[in-house]
């Protein structure tokens, strides 16, 4: 992917706020992060793809499962920060060569008819996708307010 594929909001929100999401975006919940490992039998001897892995925040919670794990992110700020978070090798990934890809909160950001066959030519026969994003809570008033802000600005980046 080049940086004049990536989402126009995404790739100047990311490279400009790389340290301001690390600290902000919360971690997922143990119970998601458990239930996903288990649902894609992300262990050891298995080989993940996770895309879109923006900081690392959603690998570090998967490390130790002993699973071969690809992470990649085409925003140049957020991979650095991933290398420097989870270090790893950059891997080419042929046709079935992967059990599972994960994407935490990414997903949204990709063009699905492109990203689609493409994470299906990578999965082996029997091969897993498995998605998780963290969700606000609006039940307070102060955070349906938070959302719509969020959400006109996002909408001027778009």
């Amino acid at each position: 992917m080049t940086a004049g594929e990536i989402h126009h909001a995404a790739m100047r929100g990311f490279e400009a706020g790389v340290e301001h999401y690390q600290r902000g975006r919360p971690n997922y919940p143990d119970d998601a992060v458990t239930y996903l490992v288990q649902e894609l039998g992300i262990g050891e001897g298995r080989d993940v793809l996770e895309l879109g892995a923006g900081t690392g925040k959603f690998t570090e919670l998967i490390v130790h499962t002993s699973a071969r794990i690809t992470a990649v992110e085409p925003v140049a700020a957020m991979r650095a920060a991933l290398e420097r978070n989870c270090p790893a090798e950059a891997i080419p990934l042929a046709d079935g060569s992967v059990d599972a890809v994960v994407a935490a909160q990414s997903f949204h950001w990709f063009d699905g008819e492109r990203a689609l066959p493409e994470i299906h030519r990578v999965l082996r026969p029997g091969g897993l996708l498995g998605m998780i994003w963290n969700v606000r809570d609006e039940a307070s008033d102060w955070s349906e307010r938070l959302t719509e802000i969020f959400d006109r600005l996002a909408g001027e980046g778009a």
